[in-house]
């Protein structure tokens, strides 16, 4: 009998070891993948200055035909992106927009959210953290766009227009007619102390938390021109930058002028272009090195400006309270 009972439970044993076995191999069917359509759209720049029927200028400043790649990320529920690692949409060899990021979910709304630049964070109240580089030759224009999508609606498409939410400034440079007698010749021209960090805030589409970002422990400047000596005539102003990428991107914002008293150490709220320079007259050196302009505007997101910068007595101080030219 013993035999017999040890048998039934080595048979029982044996049964629900391959009723678990069959369980194991069960395999459940896989989630179908639904594939993310993308396609872009661009509110264009607004460039007060130019006439109604002048061609744009679009150097350096990015528009859906130029722009190659740029970051997605999405927010529904509970649910979101980690802004670290965004669904990345690339333009393929024939311009069509690709990525390998799918939709989460077919049933519910999704809001997706694309830039060109900056690190998406906070899924509340989704933001983008972003720095403009001091070096202008490696600056970008920034786009971004949010749209609400739900697969079904759209057949699995999301559409993003973009708006460029910088400003892009193209700077130019002349004499003022009060030195008709004097030389003017520049080689270098910096603009300083202008915020290049904040946070765009995706939903009130607005900047906010401003800040400077040191570069090796100083303020930021941005280089207008450096270069051979550049003499400045009084009649016709010339582009600082002639290259094909003529545009510095400001996060707007306003800017004070300096006041032309603070000590250039401390007006850190304050804003100016400095300049290297030489200024003669009658074969006389006036002045051999650094002067000072102030410069105040107020950068609004995307616009684009011609910044004219008419040199003259007024307005070149070589440190507080003391102009060059009385």
């Amino acid at each position: 009998m013993k035999t017999v009972h040890l048998f039934i439970l080595m048979l029982a044993a044996s049964f629900v070891a391959c009723s678990n076995d069959d369980d194991n191999s069960i395999q459940q069917p896989a989630e179908e993948r639904l594939p993310l359509t993308i396609e872009v759209a661009e509110n264009p720049m607004v460039n007060p200055d130019e006439a109604a029927d002048a061609p744009a200028t679009r150097a350096a400043i990015i528009t859906t035909s130029t722009l190659d790649k740029f970051n997605i990320n999405y927010v529904y529920g509970a649910n979101y992106t980690n802004g670290d690692d965004p669904i990345t949409a690339k333009k393929d060899t024939e311009g069509k927009w690709t990525s390998e990021g799918s939709w989460p979910t077919a049933s519910e709304t999704i809001d997706w959210y694309a830039s060109s630049d900056g690190t998406f964070n906070e899924p509340s109240n989704p933001y983008i953290n972003f720095t403009v580089e001091e070096n202008a030759s490696t600056q970008k224009d920034l786009l971004v766009a949010k749209t609400p999508a739900k697969y079904a609606d759209n057949s699995g498409k999301v559409t993003f227009t973009f708006d460029h939410v910088c400003t892009a400034l193209r700077f130019l440079v002349k004499k003022a007619t009060n030195l008709d007698d004097y030389t003017l010749s520049i080689t270098e021209m910096k603009l300083c102390n202008v915020k290049n960090n904040g946070l765009y805030y995706f939903n009130s589409h607005s900047w906010e938390s401003l800040t400077v970002k040191q570069v090796k422990g100083e303020n930021p400047s941005y280089t207008l021109y450096s270069g051979s000596a550049k003499t400045l005539g009084t009649t016709d102003y010339e582009v600082l930058d002639a290259s094909d990428a003529p545009y510095l991107f400001m996060i707007p914002q306003p800017l004070t002028p300096w006041d032309g008293t603070t000590a250039i150490a401390s007006a850190t709220e304050q804003t100016y272009i400095q300049i290297t320079c030489t200024i003669m007259k009658d074969g006389n050196n006036v002045h051999s090195g650094t002067a000072y302009i102030p410069f105040g505007a107020t950068l609004t997101a995307g616009y684009q400006h011609d910044v004219k910068i008419n040199i003259g007595k007024n307005s070149l101080y070589s440190g507080p309270n003391t102009k060059i030219i009385n």
